[in-house]
């Protein structure tokens, strides 16, 4: 069974699908739905895709979790930068370790944190239930 539905198109996707169905040797309705049947993910697939994860944020994270212990004697409460594996900046204010870092770093992660008493904060997140009220 098939469904017909409506789409109104900017004149130039209108124009480009065009152009492409006709190379094709197809008609644009035809083009268009074997295009989503090919590119459309399948039901299960249609969540939020898995985060991938940045290489240098996953290596200057571990290289501060491993300097965090030295990090805490010498810079608690301070901000620390860190790049490359190696403490490169630190500071009181936050704002002036930042314009700092992006002059030296532009383009570049840097991993910039407040030293607290424990590495990661730790996130509680709440989860509201509503009662229906009986009576």
């Amino acid at each position: 069974m098939s469904q017909n539905i409506v789409v109104s198109l900017s004149d130039q996707s209108y124009r480009r699908i065009k152009r492409w169905a006709e190379k094709r040797d197809q008609d644009m309705g035809d083009a268009i739905a074997e295009f989503l049947a090919q590119n459309l993910p399948d039901e299960g697939g249609l969540g939020v895709p898995p985060a991938t994860v940045d290489p240098d944020v996953a290596e200057e994270k571990a290289a501060y979790l491993h300097l965090y212990p030295q990090l805490k004697a010498q810079y608690a409460g301070q901000y620390v930068a860190i790049h490359g594996g190696q403490l490169v900046d630190h500071d009181t204010d936050y704002g002036a370790l930042f314009e700092r870092i992006d002059d030296r770093f532009p383009d570049r992660f840097v991993w910039l944190t407040r030293v607290e008493d424990e590495p990661i904060d730790t996130l509680n997140f709440r989860s509201p239930r509503f009662v229906e009220d009986e009576a």
